[in-house]
């Protein structure tokens, strides 16, 4: 009986690898994007940025900010230079006045698809239309800076740097140091996919978009109140929204425990071209230094209200 009950295991075993390996072998022939590096730097982001405002529904210019992005990337390989690719895009833009489109370029190559997709993913609800605080429909950057406006806060781009509590790895995400306390704001509306203590980032919550594209994730929140009171796991956020407070938390067992370092926020920016991406080993984590140095363009005001702090305005997007 205890060789049959063996046998029987061992087969269970055996078919479990199989198909756990065959599921692996399927994703990775699915035609999917698998990585993404981000070297865009802020300059540029912003420049195209202006451009993208300054000719949004221009009869003469069709600019587009994703298009301009990608080309740029086609042009340098990825290797950015904030003072030759801003005088790349001011090159594009008088090409553009003379009656040619961004696609004319590198419409067909390859490189230009693949980033054209990968910059759709990250940015593509950071720029549009929403409604302001006082009920006019504004064209511009929509999406948030992680810390409220009037908050102190220091970063510079840790993103890859070793990290070893637990095991050795690499930091996929970036630390804005601030004040124990300071409102966190939601840079992208969103679902609450993850919420509660966490071993590696205390306090933490993730937020997934809408379209399933990006997930942010906040971690080391506030010891004793990291949420804004009634938040829970699968509520919808809105842009601009205070979602919690920077703390220490994490790297501990034991919940509501505080990390011998100095206070800050961990921002993690996931993109996710297929589900199997989203939690797993293929996840892919971009790096936010430049994007939240682009969001400093737009931080949300607040005011305390009883216990919390609320956005003064929240964006709605239409």
């Amino acid at each position: 009986m205890d060789k049959l009950k063996a046998t029987l295991i061992a087969g269970v075993l055996a078919m479990c690898l199989f198909f756990c390996g065959f599921s692996a072998l399927n994703t990775e022939n699915k035609d999917f994007i698998k990585w993404v590096d981000l070297n865009v730097p802020y300059e540029v982001l912003l420049n195209a940025y202006e451009y993208d405002v300054k000719y949004h529904n221009s009869d003469t210019i069709e600019f587009n900010f994703v298009e301009a992005l990608s080309y740029l990337a086609v042009k340098c390989g990825n290797k950015f230079s904030a003072t030759r690719d801003i005088s790349a895009l001011s090159d594009l833009v008088n090409k553009l006045k003379e009656g040619s489109k961004i696609s004319d370029f590198y419409g067909d190559n390859k490189y230009y698809l693949y980033y054209v997709e990968a910059y759709s993913a990250l940015f593509s609800e950071y720029i549009g239309d929403y409604i302001d605080d006082k009920g006019n429909t504004v064209y511009g950057l929509k999406n948030y800076h992680p810390i409220a406006q009037g908050y102190w806060y220091n970063h510079y781009d840790d993103f890859g740097t070793s990290r070893s509590y637990g095991f050795r790895r690499k930091h996929l995400g970036h630390d804005v140091l601030g004040s124990i306390g300071t409102p966190i704001i939601a840079i992208e509306g969103g679902t609450i996919t993850e919420f509660g203590w966490n071993r590696y980032g205390g306090w933490r919550l993730s937020i997934r978009s809408f379209d399933g594209l990006r997930s942010y994730y906040y971690a080391h929140l506030r010891k004793n109140k990291p949420y804004i009171e009634g938040l829970k796991k699968g509520d919808e956020i809105k842009a601009g929204q205070v979602i919690g407070y920077l703390g220490v938390t994490g790297y501990s067992y034991k919940e509501n425990t505080n990390m011998k370092c100095k206070p800050h926020l961990h921002l993690g920016i996931q993109l996710i071209f297929d589900e199997s991406q989203y939690q797993g080993a293929s996840e892919i984590w971009v790096d936010p230094y430049q994007i939240c140095r682009f969001l400093s363009h737009h931080r949300a005001q607040v005011y305390k209200e009883g216990d919390d702090y609320i956005s003064k305005a929240v964006s709605f997007y239409n």
